[in-house]
């Protein structure tokens, strides 16, 4: 493991540059809360994914990709297509509270660098959005948010998501299929509009998010018998979107963090208060972070023997999360989050029995990266940096896009 840790830091983190090759169209599929080990431990997990596996046989493939902090969602997926860390694209985490574009993260006039679909725009490319996190008042062709007041497990409300979407394309689609009118967008709706705008409007980029997987990992807990069968369902749904893919298509499946079974959420204050300590200390889920030399000797010593796991080196620190500054801070034991509230219970069950939000080197801790097409030859790529790969789709398109 520490062999590995260090090469991926290393200059060249085992990156083949993208195979040179004519321009095309490229879709952008990307299954939220898909982690590697589902495609690594596909076997052993009897899984029925036979149009994922056709993919892996002809597709570059990442032998994982290491995330940005915070490994959520909507951070992530800005990172995809932007090349740049949370501190710098200005997506810092997951909207949330009153649908108002000026609020939160919502609008695409949070960003701050250049994104895919704004470099394409600019060289007179047609693009197309669905649920793709950030796009909200996004300059894009064909655009259906991901925005909701209400949500459903994965799903939002289609009011809302029509509402702030290009207008008239959601009456249009449902003109195509009647049954698209629902009051919930969940991954058939999704792939249904992913199709309507491939056969309809043939955009030269089209980035489509696939959110049922993450919510029933959370509910369910990831690899289990639930999250792997909507696994197997969107499956079933990327070969109906691979069955109408036109000749002239590239396609890319990513995804935006790993999962983990969560088993015990550790509130470190109280566990701290108990032993008679006291001092600075900001538990944040899958990182706890201190500026105060007594509690970081006292992590140190908890290090190991149970709800602390392993100490976060500097240079670690200094490339994932500067904005963190000069701290110390601590991954969880496997299987644990550390607790947010400040309740005075040391030990409690976890609300979900899965999460992320882990540090991005948390061990077999990573997303997916897998990119096939007419001219694209598959090969092994080794493990990948989650901001290296707005390079690689955009190069698929001989396309310009500067980084942060």
């Amino acid at each position: 493991m520490r062999r590995f840790l260090g090469a991926l830091l290393g200059a060249t983190l085992l990156q083949a540059p993208a195979t040179a090759a004519p321009a095309h169209k490229l879709l952008v599929v990307s299954v939220d809360g898909l982690d590697w080990r589902y495609l690594r431990d596909r076997d052993r997990l009897g899984l029925k994914i036979p149009n994922i596996r056709k993919l892996l046989a002809k597709s570059q493939v990442a032998d994982g990709v290491v995330g940005v902090w915070p490994t959520i969602t909507w951070p992530s997926h800005t990172a995809i297509i932007s090349g740049a860390r949370p501190d710098q694209s200005g997506i810092l985490s997951n909207a949330r509270g009153t649908l108002d574009p000026s609020l939160s993260f919502w609008s695409a006039k949070k960003l701050k660098v250049p994104v895919l679909w704004q470099c394409a725009g600019r060289a007179g490319r047609t693009t197309a959005a669905v649920t793709w996190p950030v796009t909200m008042e996004a300059d894009i062709t064909w655009n259906l948010p991901e925005v909701f007041i209400r949500r459903n497990g994965g799903s939002m409300d289609l009011e809302s998501v029509a509402k702030y979407g290009t207008p008239g394309l959601v009456a249009e689609i449902t003109r195509t299929y009647p049954s698209f009118a629902q009051q919930w967008v969940d991954d058939r709706i999704r792939t249904l509009a992913t199709i309507y705008l491939l056969q309809k409007k043939h955009p030269d980029l089209v980035l489509t998010h696939l959110v049922d997987l993450d919510s029933d990992a959370h509910d369910r807990g990831p690899f289990e018998a639930d999250a792997n069968a909507t696994l197997e369902r969107t499956d079933e749904l990327i070969g109906q979107i691979l069955k109408v893919l036109p000749k002239d298509y590239n396609f890319a499946l990513v995804s935006d963090h790993g999962f983990e079974r969560v088993d015990n959420i550790a509130n470190l204050k109280a566990i701290a208060a108990a032993q008679g300590m006291a001092g600075e200390l900001k538990p944040m889920g899958g990182l706890v972070v201190t500026g105060d030399p007594k509690m970081a000797e006292w992590l140190r010593t908890q290090s190991g023997k149970g709800d602390v796991g392993r100490e976060v080196p500097r240079d670690e620190l200094a490339k994932y999360a500067p904005a963190l500054g000069d701290i110390v801070a601590f991954e969880p034991a496997p299987h644990v989050m550390f607790g947010r509230s400040e309740r005075d219970v040391p030990r409690e069950p976890p609300p979900e029995k899965g999460d992320h939000g882990f540090w991005p080197l948390r061990s077999d801790y990573r997303s997916v990266f897998l990119l096939s097409g007419p001219d694209i030859h598959p090969v092994k790529l080794g493990p990948l940096e989650m901001v290296s790969l707005k390079d690689r789709l955009a190069q698929t398109m001989a396309l310009s896009c500067p980084g942060p």
